[in-house]
């Protein structure tokens, strides 16, 4: 097995993975609870797999990037331009 296989298969606790994506403990627990972070629960203890978090961070990346902001209201014509009905102006 070399260092990859190891660390893929790592396996973190609330602190481990706190130090890794940088959040509170209290943030993650959060996460757990409504079942927001892909967790495994060993002898009643939540811990969390190093590649599970990796692809959920993967995914969730990809999600952002779909979303397109939405600071417009009104309509949009075919060649992208925004116009409003009535109004009055």
């Amino acid at each position: 097995m070399n260092e990859t296989d190891t660390t893929e298969n790592e396996v973190m606790s609330y602190k481990g993975l706190s130090a890794y994506l940088k959040l509170s403990q209290n943030t993650l627990r959060h996460k757990v609870m409504n079942g927001k972070i892909p967790c495994i629960k060993v002898d009643g203890t939540v811990r969390f797999l190093k590649r599970k978090i990796d692809a959920w961070l993967e995914e969730n990346q990809k999600g952002a990037k779909r979303k397109q902001p939405h600071f417009q209201t009104g309509n949009v014509r075919s060649n992208g331009e925004l116009f409003t009905d009535g109004g009055g102006n």
